[in-house]
């Protein structure tokens, strides 16, 4: 059974959408475990052929995750057609993980190689040509193999390089260091596929996290079924020890829940009934009873998988241009190896030049470290939704943060009340204001009809309502006009503050307290102060965005100037606007661009949308159960948590670095190699390792970016 991934679903055109997606109303999704791929000019090639498919929409192939990813009209195009497609471009479909661990010991990949080392090591000691020509070519089949069908179709690669240099070794009767250096490559592609599946076991042990059993209770009665039987709504009963098997809400119970999995929390989180949790997360002390509303595909678990499997399909400008080039270097190396031939006379120069002249590791250099960039990001619960983003992060002059939900933590609460009339006590005047606020959806209304539960007053519905954009509410009860909400508001319905009313009012306000002025027929009654306190988190966040490098730190809010002014001083932000309404957003993020350069936007990825569309990255936060989030970030973090901000950032800077590292090397080294190749310094083995090292050597090192972090920040 092939390794095909299926979704399907209506095309969604968003900003970063294609002209094709507009034409579909319907698009199915396929993605392709692929064997055989090896280089950047590999997956061009698989690329080449899915596109010439009737009714492919996108396509992306990734050769250091050894995956195609395929969106195509199911009207047009079925998976079969693509899979023989890639079939007959050269390359294979591999099996599913579960037919690979069942298939016999003599398929291992390994069992090849080791024949080989055998044949060669027999053949050395006994001084038997025929068992090295049998080591030989068992070595090259494949490489030859592979290049045959590459000139087939026209095309020049790493493969035809390799192939050609080890036929023209055995054709001199060098047949030891034939087999040697065949022998050098198949034994380096085990090594470089072996390192860079610790990157893909990255990503998915985000699954491994999901069990595979549910205890259910239904009519009264307990029962163990699979997480796929079970249905949104069901009661999941979770005991001390166990994972949670679905997205749900705490029915009954009380419990500590180990996130990390999720959300990269170290510390667990409480749960009481009403709170959230999270399929994959751990149950670590009293029993839970969760009335699941997401199940086994759905799960937030399942949809971060997904997530970052598609993410590794996109790749970086970088990564494009680096493939642009490659395109151009075999024809380039196997001129140079002519050239070494004619002025040299030496067959065995030539030979190793186009062995050390292959560019393996510099293609491998940006994917890899995207990988494991991508695959770190997630299991510290920041997804990153592409090599695009994460370039795009590591190059950011300017962050803008939203204010409430975001440096705040959103739930604002009533710490003072002021009584202006004495027509209504303080109660009657909070009731007032409940009155007017029930019917509001915004964190400060709702802050106000708590506090008048609090004190168990009687909250009726109000006759009317309406909602003014920034600004408050105006209801209609018994007949009788409520205003609750800024200063402009009562000035807009002619509600003028006296003297006093406006010194309290600035006095709160001077101290970072949202106040709101609750009217009733057009005479002032009351204030009531409200305060949304700071992310324990977030002056930290801003200190280590600013040591990382960023230039321009600014908090845009609607809230009031003063309360912005006393909330950014507290946080340690210099630039602070008010009073600036989502659209004023946008405007001003598109100033900072021109100004400073890359922008980031953080916010809560609903009320922030339109900013995080014209940020060059958009980062949303809290998006665990938040599809609209997931849509509008290029970074979403599964966490209220800012330090993943900068956390974000630096991996970013730092994987930017691992691959300007890697390119560097990559360059020198070919440089070094071929120089001393043509020159006749590096023998024909010499070359073969020397070239197998280079490539090693880039994976390597791109794949310290799985450790990022783990032990202290990176600069």
């Amino acid at each position: 059974m092939a390794a095909i991934d299926s979704r399907s679903g209506a095309a969604r055109v968003g900003r970063h959408g294609s002209q094709a997606g507009r034409l579909l109303q319907f698009v199915k999704t396929e993605i392709f475990k692929i064997s055989g791929m090896r280089c950047a000019g590999c997956a061009a090639n698989v690329e080449k052929a899915l596109r010439s498919v009737a009714g492919v929409v996108e396509v992306s192939v990734n050769a250091a995750t050894g995956k195609a990813f395929c969106k195509f009209d199911p009207r047009q195009a079925t998976a079969d057609a693509l899979a023989a497609a890639i079939r007959d471009a050269g390359y294979g479909i591999e099996k599913t993980a579960a037919a690979a661990a069942a298939q016999p010991w003599w398929r291992a990949p390994w069992l090849p190689v080791a024949a080989i080392v055998a044949l060669i090591a027999a053949g050395w000691a006994l001084h038997l040509e025929a068992v090295l020509i049998a080591a030989t070519v068992l070595a090259v089949y494949p490489i030859v193999w592979n290049a045959l069908k590459s000139l087939a179709r026209r095309r020049l690669n790493a493969e035809v390089l390799v192939a050609v240099g080890v036929i023209a070794s055995a054709s001199i009767g060098q047949f030891l260091a034939a087999a040697e250096v065949a022998l050098i490559m198949r034994l380096g592609e085990l090594l470089e596929t072996f390192t860079i599946e610790r990157a893909r076991r990255s990503i998915g042990s985000l699954m491994e996290h999901m069990p595979l059993m549910a205890r259910i209770r239904r009519d009264s009665r307990e029962e163990e079924v699979a997480v796929e039987q079970v249905r949104v709504g069901d009661l999941c009963v979770v005991r001390p020890g166990e994972k949670i098997p679905v997205d749900g809400v705490v029915e009954s119970g009380q419990s500590s829940v180990n996130q990390a999995a999720v959300t990269g929390e170290s510390v667990p989180a409480d749960k009481d009934a009403g709170d959230e949790v999270f399929s994959g997360t751990l149950n670590v002390s009293g029993a839970l009873v969760v009335r699941a509303s997401r199940v086994a595909a759905e799960s937030t678990l399942a949809r971060i998988a997904a997530l970052v499997e598609a993410a590794q399909q996109r790749e970086a400008p970088i990564q494009r241009t680096l493939d642009r080039w490659a395109g151009w270097m075999v024809p380039l190396m196997i001129t140079l190896s002519l050239l070494t031939l004619a002025f040299t006379h030496d067959v065995t120069r030539a030979i190793t030049v186009l062995i050390v002249a292959c560019p393996c590791a510099l293609v491998l250099a940006t994917p890899t470290a995207i990988v494991a960039a991508i695959a770190r990001a997630a299991r510290e619960g920041v997804l990153i939704k592409g090599g695009q983003y994460l370039e795009a992060a590591g190059r950011l002059k300017a962050v803008v943060f939203d204010k409430t939900g975001t440096l705040t933590r959103g739930e604002p609460s009533v710490t003072d009340v002021k009584q202006f009339c004495p027509e209504h006590s303080t109660a009657e005047m909070i009731a007032l204001a409940a009155v007017a606020e029930k019917m509001s959806q915004h964190p400060l209304g709702r802050a106000v009809v708590e506090h008048a539960g609090g004190m168990q007053l009687t909250v009726p519905d109000p006759a009317a309502f309406e909602a003014l954009h920034g600004e408050g509410v105006s209801a209609r009860h018994d007949g009788h006009q409520i205003l609750v909400g800024k200063r402009s508001l009562l000035e807009r319905h002619d509600v003028t503050l006296n003297a006093g009313q406006g010194e309290h009012l600035d006095a709160h306000e001077a101290h970072g307290h949202t106040t709101l002025m609750v009217a009733h027929d057009g005479k002032v009654c009351g204030m009531i102060c409200v305060t949304d306190e700071p992310r324990a988190q977030a002056a930290d966040a801003v200190a280590e965005l600013r040591r990382l490098g960023i230039e321009k730190v600014v908090m845009l809010t609607g809230d009031n100037p003063r309360v912005a002014r006393s909330i950014a001083t507290r946080l340690g932000i210099a630039d602070v606007e008010a009073n600036v309404m989502p659209e004023g957003k946008a405007a001003r993020i598109e100033s900072l661009r021109e100004a400073h350069g890359a922008v980031a936007m953080v916010g809560d990825g609903v009320n922030d949308a339109p900013a995080l569309a014209m940020a060059d990255v958009g980062v949303a936060m809290g998006v665990s159960g938040t599809d609209a989030a997931h849509d509008a970030a290029d970074i979403a973090l599964i966490a209220d948590d800012l330090s993943k901000v900068a956390f974000a950032v630096g991996l970013s800077r730092h994987t930017l670095r691992i691959i300007r590292q890697g390119l560097v090397f990559a360059l020198l080294f070919n440089v070094a190699m071929i120089s001393s190749a043509m020159h006749g310094v590096v023998s024909l083995i010499g070359g073969a390792i020397a070239h197998q090292i280079s490539s090693l050597v880039v994976i390597v090192n791109a794949m310290r970016l799985l450790g990022y972090g783990k032990t202290r920040r990176q600069p």
